[in-house]
């Protein structure tokens, strides 16, 4: 009896092509989708870092050292990475810093005095590193990540020739004798760049909430006019001496303040939520601060970066919302409403980790401007413009996001002057099949 019980469940659900395409069919084209977009954006991350070193790193180089081994760093970055060595005249790293920016250059090496004395004492030479980051991308890691090799590699280098010219050396000097202190200029802030990583990590968490709060609301307004169509409160209400756009108005109006509290509910507690994990120390050029996680990210990108965060956040959370409507009025029932907008995720997720691997500072104006205009893109593009200085992007990105949500609020109210609002999908009629009899 069980069995035949469960027989018959199977193939009710097969028979609904929703359910066959929704559980068996759309998972595996989502993750073939997925694998095949996310490899290619890292494939050309990874081609743009072989260009670049393929091409020449161009370095920056304040030497006030002017010793034999500095001179014998010059040598190896020259041959064995191609650098374009430039030298810069300075009285402070903040100075060379503004020299090494005006020039276009991505890295600035010191080499402090006594860097050759010490070396030659058996002690290890110190090589500090700046470098210029103008976007959080995969993209700008990995040049950081050349950047930070050339010194390594020239440890290592340096290592062979000591071990090879003295007999009796400290064998921890003769595997270590030249140490790198990397950190990024980072938005106008010097930042370490071991901690830069975790910052960068952060791009790839933040578009979780987004998501989630996006989802979730189309969700919500598609089964609110599920529930109305189902209950048969909307024929009631359609019936009533009202203007239908009064009617979409006020459903706009309530998805409207539901999105701004989702906005705020959802900043404050994924503020929280990144304080709690961890927290970064981040050295500005005149003063050591301390603050969270989160406030690496949006400290950097201060007050306006943060507003202008919280807007797009919310003209998401809106437009989802009233898509979310639109898409739920062509469902009979919640069921059907709700299948609508069930894969909406999908939609908002390919947008933002698109732009996490969008460099603002590196990729052409097309592509991303291509991104930016996007919907559910806004969030990430306003975290990396004002990260990268441009904030016209997000401008640009928000301004989309409030044309795509009057244009779907258009379609909304021309779904509610029609009338087949309250019978969902437009059915097909059935041509009858008739036997034609000769005589």
């Amino acid at each position: 009896m069980l069995r035949s019980l469960v027989i018959k469940e199977v193939k009710d659900l097969l028979r609904d092509r929703k359910i066959l395409f929704a559980m068996i069919i759309m998972p595996l084209i989502i993750y073939i989708g997925m694998g095949a977009a996310m490899g290619a954006l890292m494939e050309q991350s990874i081609k743009q870092v072989e260009e670049t070193v393929r091409a020449g790193v161009k370095i920056a180089l304040l030497n006030e050292d002017d010793g034999p081994w500095s001179k014998t760093f010059i040598g190896y970055a020259k041959k064995y990475w191609n650098a374009t060595i430039i030298l810069v005249n300075a009285t402070s790293p903040s100075k060379a810093l503004n020299i090494t920016e005006s020039l276009g250059l991505k890295a600035l090496y010191i080499i402090p005095r006594g860097f050759s004395e010490n070396i030659s004492n058996e002690k290890p030479g110190v090589i500090q590193v700046y470098f210029v980051l103008h976007d959080l991308s995969v993209t700008s890691m990995g040049l950081l990540s050349v950047y930070t090799n050339i010194v390594s590699g020239f440890s290592k280098y340096l290592s062979s020739i000591i071990i090879t010219r003295t007999a009796k050396v400290n064998p921890a000097f003769a595997m270590a004798p030249v140490i790198s202190k990397a950190q990024v200029f980072l938005s106008g802030t010097i930042v370490n760049a071991n901690l830069v990583q975790a910052l960068s990590g952060q791009l790839f968490i933040l578009p979780i909430a987004p998501m989630l709060v996006i989802s979730y609301a189309a969700s919500i307004a598609a089964m609110s006019i599920g529930v109305e169509k189902e209950e048969k409160t909307l024929e009631v209400l359609l019936s009533l001496p009202i203007r239908r756009r009064d009617i979409v108005l006020s459903k706009l109006t309530g998805s409207l303040l539901i999105s701004l509290l989702a906005s705020i509910s959802m900043l404050i507690g994924f503020s929280y939520y990144m304080s709690s994990v961890s927290s970064v120390g981040i050295n500005n050029t005149t003063s050591t601060t301390h603050v969270s996680m989160t406030g690496g990210i949006f400290g950097l990108i201060g007050i306006p970066g943060l507003t202008l965060y919280l807007i797009s956040v919310f003209f998401s959370v809106f437009l989802a919302s009233t898509l979310g409507l639109y898409l739920g009025s062509f469902g009979e029932n919640v069921r059907s409403a709700q299948s609508m907008v069930g894969y909406i995720w999908i939609i908002v997720f390919f947008p933002l980790y698109i732009a996490i691997f969008t460099d603002f500072a590196l990729d052409p104006l097309a592509k991303i401007l291509a991104i930016s205009i996007i919907p559910f893109s806004a969030p990430l593009v306003v975290l990396k413009a004002f990260l990268s200085g441009k904030i016209v992007y997000g401008i640009i990105s928000v301004a989309s996001s409030v044309g795509f949500l009057a244009l779907v609020a258009y379609l909304l109210t021309k779904r509610f002057e029609g009338e087949k609002l309250l019978i969902g999908k437009s059915k097909r009629k059935k041509r009858s099949k008739h036997i034609k009899l000769k005589f």
